[in-house]
């Protein structure tokens, strides 16, 4: 009776041990399939502080994360955030790196950034410089990062340099996709001299 008992209780327990592995296992594949799918990343209490805190409230080295899939599509640092009265987050040195899909990257740095805190929007100012790849370099004053449509805009002057070209105009829109930019008044395209000599330069 007592080895029947036994018996029953062991493959209970076994029984058991097998459901409470499928469920951890469940539990795991849920947890990694949110972490890839995930479409926006930041620190707990970082978001809480910033989403639900007082004005003022100051968080530093944020970092705001956002995935497609397993790829990261862009990132956002500072160096320090606060809480504005219109709910925006205020950001120090905000450091922009939206990735390509050819798996390359544009930089964008400024003095301070404003982040909405709805649509996640991002507007640079003071000393703003994008950078994509080696020889392409933007400056300007005021720029803005829209992550749901993927484009840059301002409409403010900006100078562009390129590897053997410098382009300058007031306002762009510039689709991250594409790589296409519009430029909007008083567009100047000035060569470089050894472009010209080579043959090689294409009208404005």
């Amino acid at each position: 009776m007592n080895n029947g008992m036994e018996r029953f209780l062991g493959s209970l327990h076994k029984g058991y041990l097998k459901y409470l592995f499928l469920a951890l296992a469940l539990v795991i594949m849920l947890g990694l399939i949110g972490y890839l799918w995930r479409p926006l990343g930041l620190g707990k209490g970082q978001l809480l502080l910033l989403a639900h805190g007082p004005e003022g409230a100051m968080v530093t080295d944020l970092s705001m994360v956002q995935f497609e899939g397993r790829d990261t599509r862009w990132m956002l640092s500072a160096k320090s955030a606060i809480r504005a009265k219109d709910d925006n987050v205020v950001i120090e040195r905000p450091h922009l790196e939206f990735f390509h899909g050819d798996g390359e990257k544009m930089d964008v740095t400024s003095r301070q950034g404003v982040v909405n805190d709805e649509t996640r929007a991002v507007i640079f100012h003071g000393d703003v410089e994008a950078t994509d790849g080696p020889f392409n370099r933007l400056t300007t004053n005021w720029l803005r990062f829209d992550p749901n449509v993927r484009i840059l805009y301002t409409d403010q002057a900006f100078q562009l340099d390129g590897e053997h070209v410098q382009m300058q105009g007031v306002g762009f829109t510039l689709n991250q996709e594409t790589r296409m930019i519009r430029v909007t008044s008083k567009v100047k395209v000035l060569f470089s001299e050894e472009l010209i000599k080579e043959g090689g330069a294409w009208g404005s």
